[in-house]
């Protein structure tokens, strides 16, 4: 219960449904805007109308976000072949993979590469850190190995 005290009125969350409605009038209108912003061929509609409201906010959500960030699909996957492969050249194979992708699947695709961008630099400084350590220690030994 969102409100549990004595006397007061119970606040319900709005069910995905309402959300639809509210948001977008019909789940026709829904689906029709997540396939003109992801730039969708007109035959996905009949697939996407059996899905569910919650499932359907979800997807406009990452379409928006794919269009505001990348622009377009194409921008997403020049975005996760960037991060994953860098200035080496990728296999064809890998982007005609990527370009069957959805757009919710790319935009996943996409955090995971940059997640795993992130921890490969913070491995790398954590090792040129030790590396560091390392010869300055080499150094004093040397020093003291010196001084004798």
């Amino acid at each position: 219960m969102a409100n549990s005290k004595k006397g007061t009125a119970q606040v319900n969350p709005p069910t995905p449904k309402q959300r639809v409605a509210a948001g977008f009038g019909s789940k026709g209108s829904l689906v029709d805007d997540i396939i003109r912003t992801a730039g969708l061929d007109d035959d996905v509609r009949s697939s996407l109308m059996q899905v569910s409201n919650s499932r359907l906010i979800k997807h406009h959500h990452a379409v928006k976000r794919m269009a505001s960030q990348f622009g377009s699909k194409n921008g997403v996957i020049e975005a996760i072949l960037a991060t994953r492969y860098g200035k080496r050249q990728a296999d064809e194979g890998v982007r005609e993979k990527l370009e069957g992708f959805s757009p919710w699947r790319l935009m996943d695709l996409h955090r995971q590469a940059v997640d795993i961008a992130a921890k490969q630099e913070k491995a790398a400084a954590v090792a040129a850190k030790a590396k560091a350590k390392k010869a300055a220690t080499r150094a004093k030994i040397r020093a003291r190995r010196a001084a004798r």
